[in-house]
């Protein structure tokens, strides 16, 4: 009995012993799984991070769009300004006036200051040198006389003036008969116009500004009346 007792006592220690070598390997175990745990969790906080860096590069990406569109249409708006004082400040109209586009140089201006009681002078040349028109000025203004005169000398106009209010005006052909039904222009424009001298026998064609002949374009057409 006593031997049985001893053996199985033997036998017991024998599986305890076992059990604590189970144990120090279910410490393993569970060491390792601890250790896939702190991987998963470790991960989870990497991906935690990928998104508040994506969160965040989010945000920049849309506030650099925001600012982007803003820039966009500041830059149109500029855009559309631009061209509305381009269209509504620039002067094209000089493609319509062709050859008289600049009307400054189809006359020389000359003054002459206190010609005559208190008057200046106001004389203005051909390109080519010869008189076009003189008239008087009296404190800026046209005053009393003013006559104008064909490029070869022949008066042209006589006209009368009281301070810029034109009182009375007369055209004459080059032989001194009057140009009879000659229009009254007053808008600062180049016009064409054409009368017939029947004395003459022929049409007269030249072109008109501000009471004077412009250079060059004095002609002579034959009347229809007379046979071509």
């Amino acid at each position: 009995m006593i031997g049985g007792g001893f053996v199985k006592g033997m036998m017991d220690t024998i599986q305890y012993n076992r059990g604590l070598l189970g144990k120090k390997k279910s410490l393993k175990e569970r060491y390792k799984e601890e250790i896939k745990n702190r991987v998963v969790v470790n991960r989870e906080q990497d991906i935690k991070a990928v998104e508040l860096r994506v969160s965040a590069r989010l945000k920049v990406n849309k506030v650099h769009e925001r600012w982007s569109r803003i820039s966009v249409i500041v830059f149109l708006v500029f855009t559309v300004v631009v061209l509305l004082w381009i269209i509504f400040s620039v002067d094209f109209s000089w493609k319509s006036k062709g050859k008289y586009a600049d009307k400054d140089r189809l006359f020389k201006t000359v003054v002459y200051e206190r010609f005559k009681d208190q008057m200046d002078l106001l004389v203005l040349y051909f390109p080519s040198g010869i008189k076009a028109q003189e008239m008087f000025l009296k404190e800026g203004k046209k005053h009393q006389n003013s006559e104008s005169y064909y490029e070869t000398g022949e008066q042209f106009r006589s006209a009368l003036y009281y301070y810029d209010s034109l009182v009375n005006e007369l055209y004459f052909f080059k032989n001194g008969d009057t140009i009879k039904n000659f229009p009254t222009i007053r808008d600062g424009n180049v016009h064409h116009l054409k009368f017939p001298d029947r004395v003459a026998g022929y049409n007269v064609a030249f072109d008109f500004y501000e009471g004077k002949i412009i250079q060059g374009t004095y002609e002579k057409i034959k009347s229809a009346s007379k046979g071509e």
